[in-house]
């Protein structure tokens, strides 16, 4: 909850404050992309860190500590109102990484606490209320900000958001500290010995075609999430509390329709509702591009929400249960270093069009949508197991060399047996868009 608590009043106004500094198109995808790649990388070093540090545990409370102590660097660029973009860059790159290495640790202790539980719906109930404690930060932020602008003082309102991210984000690595770490003996006694060994093990025993699927649709989503934000403050010309209230639609209906995915996916499996929420999430860029009312942009954070919910809640499920017991952190740490690429590359290639083809923000929503498409039709048909089939290394390997969210974001998690609090280091998932 207390990292809900701050995506929602500090990371998911990252964007709000580079826009309010005066950076532009180019630059924002800098800022999204820098600390994507870099936090993908670090990920892979999740398995070696955690045995250096002595446990799951230890290693997700220094990753939460390390992200609150970075937003220092966010305040004091707020404070001084600091326009050029390195400082703010490296700050992000800082607070970026130290979340995302703890993800895939985060993932693997999760599957070993919740062992005796009902996944899907303890995940279900799970997420809807960490996301309705995340909409009630982010209005609550909205306001506040529109409030401090009002009183001449916008970014003295952004050092105060950030300052009770610290102290949410500080307070939630206590708790976390008081949670049981089950011994490694419990995580499966067939575990290769030697970080090498056991990367080859999560390469081999793994079920790759999920995240092969999560990692494509990331792909096209980010192709255009850097640009909503700018898209919604400049050409929409919203005010902080509309901006605030629209992006929270998706956040609150996710939180709402949570609870019902594991009846869903219990009566038809999970794998469809993975497919069905993917299509939905292909068609909100488009639903965006025409059109231009708030009004109507309401109901597409409504369907946003639904879409986004649904393919999160499937492709965790399906991710824990692919995920081999021996090598879980390792396993997630591909996993995600997988997605941040392909996220990475998204932003690349969605700054380019943007800059170099001269497309509108609109005409970059469209690509983005076939993009998206294109991923879920591809993975999700014949054509896209025979993909599967071939050695992961080769299919990392073209992930990595094709590079392609919305104003706020969330990281899907994953599961194996048919009938999130999201992972902390996400970033932002593109709730609505």
């Amino acid at each position: 909850m207390l990292h809900a608590v701050m995506l929602g009043v500090a990371e998911s106004y990252l964007g709000a404050l580079a826009v309010e500094l005066g950076h532009r198109d180019v630059a924002l995808a800098l800022l999204i992309t820098v600390p994507l790649v870099l936090g993908a990388l670090a990920q892979l070093a999740a398995g070696p860190l955690t045995r250096w540090l002595g446990g799951r545990r230890r290693m997700i409370v220094a990753g939460a500590t390390l992200q609150a102590l970075s937003q220092l660097g966010l305040v004091a660029i707020a404070l001084d109102q600091e326009t050029a973009l390195w400082p703010l860059l490296v700050v992000k790159t800082l607070f970026w990484t130290s979340g995302a290495v703890i993800a895939p640790v985060w993932n693997a202790w999760m599957v070993s606490l919740t062992e005796a539980r009902t996944r899907e719906r303890w995940f279900a109930w799970r997420s809807a209320a960490v996301h309705l404690a995340l909409v009630c930060a982010y209005l609550g932020a909205g306001f506040f900000l529109d409030h401090a602008r009002h009183l001449g003082a916008l970014f003295r309102g952004f050092a105060i958001l950030y300052g009770v991210g610290i102290v949410a984000r500080l307070t939630s690595a206590v708790l976390l500290r008081l949670h049981a770490d089950p011994p490694p003996e419990a995580q499966g006694q067939d575990a290769p010995a030697g970080s090498g060994a056991r990367l080859r093990r999560a390469l081999t025993a793994g079920e790759w075609r999920v995240a092969m699927l999560v990692a494509g649709v990331m792909f096209g989503a980010y192709f255009a999430v850097p640009f909503f934000t700018p898209y919604m403050l400049r050409e929409l010309k919203l005010d902080f509390d509309t901006y605030a209230l629209l992006t929270s639609v998706a956040i609150l209906t996710k939180s709402l329709v949570f609870p019902f995915y594991g009846p869903l996916a219990h009566w038809l499996g999970l794998r469809p509702v993975m497919v069905g929420s993917g299509l939905l999430v292909a068609c909100l860029p488009l639903a965006w591009a025409l059109v231009p009312t708030v009004p109507g942009l309401v109901v597409v954070e409504v369907f946003g929400g639904v879409a986004w919910a649904g393919f999160e809640f499937a492709t965790f499920q399906l991710l824990l249960q692919g995920s081999p017991a021996s090598c879980r952190v390792e396993f997630f740490s591909l996993a995600s270093s997988a997605t941040g690429l392909a996220q990475l590359a998204g932003a690349l290639a969605g700054s380019a069009a943007l800059t170099g083809l001269d497309l509108s923000y609109r005409e970059v929503f469209m690509v983005s949508a076939a993009l998206r498409g294109a991923a879920v039709l591809l993975i999700a048909t014949p054509l896209g197991r025979g993909l599967t089939r071939r050695p992961i290394r080769t299919v990392l390997v073209w992930l990595s060399n094709i590079r392609v969210v919305a104003g706020v974001e969330r990281r899907p998690v994953i599961t194996n047996t048919h009938p999130e609090e999201a992972d902390p280091s996400s970033p932002p998932d593109p709730v609505g868009t």
